[in-house]
């Protein structure tokens, strides 16, 4: 009895000791697949350790075959999102249509051209620089994209602000908005001003009771009509799938506005998805690396 109790124990021991160091061994892959773990996505490779907060994102065609801890192949064939914490194997892919949408994002970030108007912040290696300041901190790289439309910016500061004077300036410096708000956000209704296609804008954020706390100045770009109508045509395609309910919508939002340079957008859209599933891994993951890319702690 002593004998098969030990043979049990060290059993388990070598299966808790294959679940740490990796849930799942891949061991072969095709097509178009990914996988995040932490703050990073990487191409599916074989002999890949995959952890049990790792999720595999495969494309249209992608597929995967991996081994458990006890040995068993599991094969994956389905496009969607799967989370590896079922360490048994019986997954079940998310391949709604919001989740279909997200995925077409996740892989366009990790083909995108740097050179090009994508932010690509979230995959590994690449660096966006941080905006500098001077106690407030914007959610924001030091330019964006944006929209006529409203639209919410958030900070972050170092000492407490009390009411502080948002400003929206051209190039002359010449105020276009001007705004006295309390608290670390303010919403812009810049549907009400007639901004000139490809021009160039300035928001700052300074403190009303201590003048030399103050954001750096945030570079607004205007998209030109071609990339206006563009992300328009790429709406159309999001709002077939609209949910407002789920937070995969807001995550999707998110990852559309960042694939897009349109920064500040992509904030609100995360603040909205973790309201609706703080509890979320995925979701707070991207969110905090996005934020972090950003300098802001």
């Amino acid at each position: 009895m002593k004998i098969k109790l030990l043979s049990v124990f060290f059993s388990l021991l070598i299966s808790v000791s294959s679940i740490a160091q990796g849930a799942f061994t891949v061991l072969s892959a095709k097509g178009d697949n990914l996988v995040q773990k932490g703050t990073e996505y990487e191409p599916l490779g074989p002999g890949m350790k995959l952890p049990v907060n790792a999720k595999i994102m495969l494309g249209e065609g992608g597929a995967a075959e991996l081994s458990n801890a006890s040995g068993s192949a599991v094969n994956l064939n389905t496009a969607g999102i799967y989370t590896m914490n079922d360490v048994a194997g019986n997954f079940k892919a998310d391949n709604s249509g919001l989740a279909q949408r997200y995925l077409s994002y996740v892989f366009k970030e990790m083909t995108a051209d740097n050179d090009g108007n994508t932010s690509n912040m979230s995959i590994k290696g690449s660096v966006e620089r941080s905006l500098e300041h001077y106690g407030i901190i914007l959610f924001s790289p030091e330019s964006t994209y944006f929209m006529q439309k409203v639209t919410t910016i958030q900070w972050a500061s170092e000492a407490e602000l009390g009411a502080c004077k948002v400003q929206v300036l051209n190039l002359f410096d010449e105020p276009i908005i001007e705004q006295i708000v309390t608290g670390n956000d303010v919403t812009l209704d810049l549907s009400k001003v007639k901004f000139e296609e490809d021009a160039i804008y300035k928001l700052i954020v300074v403190s009303n009771t201590n003048p030399n706390m103050k954001s750096g100045e945030l570079i607004l770009r205007v998209p030109s009509r071609k990339e206006r109508a563009q992300i328009q045509q790429d709406l159309i395609e999001i709002d077939k799938s609209k949910d407002e309910s789920s937070p995969l919508y807001y995550a999707l939002m998110a990852k559309f506005c960042k694939v897009n340079g349109l920064y500040v957008d992509a904030v609100t859209n995360f603040e909205k998805a973790m309201a609706l599933a703080p509890e979320s891994e995925m979701i707070r993951i991207e969110y905090d690396a996005f934020l972090k890319l950003l300098g802001v702690k």
